[in-house]
């Protein structure tokens, strides 16, 4: 029977290998150590530029717009008080004239009659209202009326309406009139 002797361990080969390995294990600690320090420097700067921008929306100031009436036209709380209380005509009634079919008519109608309430025409109404065509449609389809509106007090305001088609439906654009 013969015997094979083991043979030793090289103990130098063996040393370098895991001098090898605790090196590199190092090195990539020392990586991931490097990106977490970068990536939190980040998160931080993300952070803080978060809370300013909370605290420079809470500290915004609405400003006043100086053409439109930032009071209530009469005193809810007293039943007697009527002030000034816009009368809209939801009727489905609308003037006739002018380049719109009759859905896009009735859109302008209703936002001439808000227009008129925030301009002081309260009670605006049908009858009496004209519609004059001021810009025939451009290239793009644009056209410009103007609505001579009947206030329902004897008086009458003049509204410019722009439409704007787009997409198929027909955008409505009222102007406030001069004061």
């Amino acid at each position: 029977m013969e015997i094979n002797p083991t043979p030793e361990p090289q103990t130098g080969s063996n040393k370098n290998r895991n001098l090898i390995i605790g090196v590199t294990a190092a090195v990539i600690l020392c990586c991931c150590c490097l990106a977490a320090g970068v990536g939190g420097y980040y998160v931080y700067q993300g952070y803080v530029q978060a809370q300013q921008a909370i605290e420079d929306l809470q500290n915004y100031e609405i400003p006043e717009v100086p053409d439109f009436p930032t009071q209530v036209p009469f005193n809810p709380s007293d039943s007697d008080d009527t002030g000034n209380i816009p009368e809209f005509d939801f009727s489905g009634d609308m003037p006739s004239g002018g380049l719109a079919d009759d859905e896009t008519r009735l859109t302008a109608w209703f936002s001439v009659q808000i227009i008129g309430a925030i301009s002081g025409c309260n009670a605006p109404t049908v009858d009496g209202t004209t519609i004059a065509v001021l810009q025939q449609p451009n290239s793009s389809g644009v056209w410009v009326e103007e609505w001579n509106v009947n206030c329902g007090d004897g008086t009458s305001m003049p509204f410019k309406v722009t439409f704007t088609p787009e997409n198929g439906i027909v955008n409505v654009n009222v102007e406030m009139p001069p004061q």
